[in-house]
Parts: C-alpha cells; structure tokens; sequence
C-alpha cells in the first residue's frame, strides 16, 4: 500500500514539473527574468550643472539604449565618489569604473600631457586642439604611457584659456606689467614672464578676491565668468591663443576587459560620437558665458596678431624650462615640445 502511494506521489510530481517545464518554454521572453545589467560608476570633476555633466549624462543613456538596457552608468558629479584631483586615482583603483577629467587634476601623474595642453599655441578652436593631442598621443607612447591602468575613451579639449581684468585692458604684452593675478596651478612663471604678478587661489575663493581687490584678474576657462558670476567684477576679457584645458574620458582596465566583446564595440562605436557630443557642450557653454558677460558689461579685446605673436616668443622659454625640469626627472618632455611644434606648423 505504502509503495503504490509512494509511485503515486512521484508520478504527480513528474507531471508537476512537466507542466512547469512546458510553460517556461512557451512564455514570451519579456516576462522571462532579465539578466542582471552590469552597472558602470562615472566619476566626473564638474558639479551637476556644469555641460561636461549634461554631456556625460547623454553618453550614459546612449550606452543604455545601445546596449538594450545591458549597461546602466550612474554619473556621480564633483566629489561625490571621490575628492576632485584623485579622479585619476579612483577609475584606476576601481573606486569609479569609469570617468572624465582635465589632465590639469593629475599634473604629477601626467605632467607630459599637461605640458601638450599648456604649451599648445595658435590653435583657434576646441575641435582643432582636440584633434592635435589624439595624434600625439598616437605619435608619442610616453603620452600614452601616463595613462597606464586605464582605457582611454576619447579625448576633448576647452577653447584657448581666457584672461579675465578688471579695470585694465590687455592689448599689449607690457599692459600685463604690475596686473596681480590668478593663473592654473604650474603656470605662475608664464605670469611673471609675462610681467603679471601671480598669486595662489583656489577656483572657489576667485569671486571674493575679486570682490575684494586681492587680484586683478585671471586666466582661466571662460565658462567661469558666467559659471562663478566672476563677469560681476570681470570687464575685459582677451584671449592670446594659447593653453588650452585638456580632458580625458576614460575606463578602469580590468573594468573594460572584463565587458563582453559586443558591448566593447557599442562603447567603441560611440567615442566619434562623445567625442563631439562634449565639444558642442563645451563650445557651446563657452559661447554663453561670453555672451552673460557681455550683458554684464564686459568687453572683448582682440589683439593684433603680432602682440599675440610677441606673447607666445616671450612664453616658449617659460615651456623650455618646464620640459627642461621635467627631462630631469627621466620625461621626454622636449620631445613633446617638438610634436607641438610640428603638429602646429602643419595646420
């Protein structure tokens, strides 16, 4: 009696699991559970309103629809995943699987790729120095090399750096003479080469030594004029065709190995497309902080070609001396002087 209950039982159960099997088969895919999606941190230096954000947060649902949902990025802003100039530091380490920043936050991880940003002259647009560094960067391994435990993405850079005065205008090499001012980390000596009076401040403590007088004006990206409201106390605004904030977008190693082949292609196929994407973000960003300025009050000085010539001669030794140092320590820096200059003689 046992053992027929016992056949019974183990019959009802076969045709349990039958049925189950059947219905697993036969059910649309969509109600099928999904693969789990792989989850990708984006660290960036830029707040939540900055263009760069905007243009990062584009990319990543690009990369969501592309892939049918396979790859979902959360773009986390400035200091959120990590402190600003570890950014580098936190997609190597995997803190952030990927991410974006100006070589200028990593200067002593990738002082040659920050010489190519700063000593680059004559070069009119964003597009045209981002063009010139890709081909550096496929000319000179030792670039390449600073980016050892990443996968490189694509590349952009800002427009020619501003300089920013408040009561004096810059039409002449000489009417820098006695102007105190802030410069980007590493370039105070192109001030005094220039005559200027450079002094140490932090991008956030700009507006009140404005405010206050303690400077006169500065060099930087002209997104801040609007961006910090700096064209409160900014009234000329000049551009000598030189320096440029260059900016990486990039993967953790191990992170971009480990993606399946077709996902890699996805991200492969779409680096033309961020690549531009961010350009017209930062082209365009620059353009309306120049024209809230000018609503402000600013003017735009143009500079004849020769005083600007006269700025870039008196500038070339303050880079010479900088490679020069930088040779020292076992980098080809002067070889990257070169690369500039034949790179920009071919334009």
């Amino acid at each position: 009696m046992n053992r027929g209950r016992t056949i019974k039982r183990i019959g009802s159960l076969l045709i349990i699991c039958t049925g189950f099997t059947l219905m697993m088969f036969t059910l649309s895919p969509s109600v099928l559970p999904a693969d789990k999606p792989i989850e990708l941190r984006y660290t960036t230096t830029v707040t939540s309103i900055h263009p760069n954000f905007k243009a990062s947060q584009e990319f990543a649902d690009e990369v969501l629809k592309r892939t049918g949902g396979k790859v979902r990025i959360t773009v986390y802003p400035s200091g959120t995943l990590n402190p600003p100039f570890e950014t580098f530091n936190a997609i190597k380490t995997g803190i952030a699987q990927m991410g974006g920043a100006a070589v200028g936050y990593s200067a002593q991880v990738m002082p040659l790729n920050k010489l190519f940003g700063d000593a680059l002259m004559g070069v009119p647009t964003a597009s045209e120095a981002s063009r010139l560094w890709k081909m550096a960067l496929e000319n000179i391994p030792e670039l390449m090399k600073e980016f050892e435990g990443l996968h490189l993405l694509w590349v952009t850079s800002t427009l020619p750096l501003s300089i920013g005065t408040c009561k004096k205008s810059i039409t002449k090499l000489e009417d820098f003479n006695g102007l105190v001012m802030r410069f980007p980390p590493g370039l105070e000596p192109l001030a005094k080469a220039w005559g200027a009076t450079p002094i140490s401040i932090a991008p956030g403590d700009l507006y009140v030594a404005l405010q206050k007088g303690t400077v006169e004006g500065f060099m930087g990206g002209s997104e801040m004029l609007k961006a910090m409201r700096l064209a409160e106390y900014i009234k000329y605004v000049t551009s000598a065709s030189m320096t440029f904030g260059i900016s990486y977008t990039a993967m953790n190693i191990k992170t971009w190995e480990s993606l399946p082949s077709d996902i890699q292609k996805v991200f492969n196929d779409l680096t033309d497309w961020a690549q531009a994407l961010q350009l017209k973000y930062i082209e365009g960003s620059e353009k309306e902080s120049l024209e809230f300025a000018f609503s402000q009050g600013c003017k735009l000085i143009n500079m004849d070609k020769g005083e600007i010539d006269r700025i870039h001669q008196v500038s070339k030794p303050v880079f010479e001396k900088i490679a020069t140092d930088l040779e020292a320590r076992g980098k080809p820096a002067k070889k990257v002087l070169r690369e500039i200059e034949r790179l920009t003689s071919q334009k």
